[in-house]
């Protein structure tokens, strides 16, 4: 009787120590957050992130975003990145690419859509062949809107166009609306304010890319290898909201539209203008660089397969 005592007593006793084990590694990584600095761009391309916000995807992998910092582009973005004090981001594949150039160490780790740029103009002007000798607004060099205005200057051969660079969209928009400039390339949400005011649409970036990159997701590189889980968890984010998007456009409309502070009408109409996808093509990734030091906004070559990484994404698919 004695001895089953004891045997029963050091069983109960294994037990509880190999569950103390089990509970003390387990539990930490279970319940505790991991936090993040992030930064967006303040527009519907950032819509995977809006609605993760909204519906507690972070929270549900237990990320704490503990200071979000938005911008009005790209750009702006990516001169915030260089300071080091952003550890993710979701920005456009052209700043992203020029912040890397520069030796910011970060590495694109998810897609979040295609497509959202546009050029319009004064409804007078009826194609985009009638650009010569207007003023056109646009983001700086290196941003898309950019790019898909040198590639209509090349496309339609005009040698005449003046371009006022270095203009945010809410700024570009303000110009095009006190007819400071005739026409404006700018991204999504802010083209589809300008349509909503009366300006035309000359071409949209489908129209002379069909397959453009839009944004992406990326990290910086120290955070990459040294929480690996933690980047895992932001492309599984990534990849729940942009199929939540596509499951259930009129909520995630919805939910960009008070985010961004416009109408649902507005929000939606925008979003149809985007393709929503976390896919990564690095041929056309190779073709957004060969623009860039075509356009003069890169001035050295970079390989996608340096500053991309798939392997999160195809462990998450």
């Amino acid at each position: 009787m004695r001895r089953r005592r004891l045997l029963w007593l050091s069983t109960v006793i294994m037990l509880l120590a190999v569950f103390s084990i089990l509970t003390s590694y387990w539990l930490p990584r279970m319940g505790a957050e991991e936090n993040v600095v992030m930064a967006v761009e303040f527009n519907d391309h950032s819509a995977a992130f809006w609605v993760a916000l909204d519906k507690g995807f972070f929270k549900q992998e237990g990320i704490n975003i503990t200071f979000l910092k938005t911008f009005r582009t790209g750009l702006e973005l990516a001169a915030a990145l260089a300071r080091g004090d952003i550890q993710v981001g979701w920005a456009c594949l052209g700043p992203t690419i020029m912040a890397y150039s520069r030796g910011v160490p970060i590495k694109i780790v998810a897609g979040t859509h295609l497509h959202g740029y546009a050029i319009l103009s004064r409804p007078e002007i009826r194609e985009a062949s009638q650009l010569n000798g207007k003023v056109v607004g646009c983001p700086g060099k290196g941003s898309p809107c950019y790019l898909l205005l040198e590639m209509v200057i090349e496309r339609y051969d005009l040698s005449d166009v003046r371009v006022m660079k270095k203009m945010p969209p809410h700024m570009i928009l303000n110009a095009l609306l006190t007819n400071q400039v005739d026409a404006a390339a700018i991204p999504e949400h802010y083209a589809t304010l300008a349509e909503s005011k009366g300006f035309k649409v000359l071409v949209r970036s489908q129209d002379i890319w069909p397959s453009m990159p839009g944004s992406v997701l990326f990290v910086r590189e120290d955070l990459l290898k040294r929480n690996p889980e933690l980047v895992l968890k932001l492309v599984r984010v990534t990849k729940r909201a942009t199929e939540y998007i596509n499951s259930h456009f009129n909520e995630s409309a919805e939910i960009v539209s008070r985010h961004l502070g416009i109408t649902f009408d507005q929000a939606y109409r925008s979003m149809l203008n985007l393709n929503y996808s976390t896919q990564i093509d690095l041929d056309q990734v190779q073709k957004y660089v060969d623009l860039m030091v075509r356009y003069g906004a890169l001035h050295r070559q970079i390989y996608p397969r340096d500053l991309v990484d798939l392997s999160f994404l195809e462990e998450v698919e």
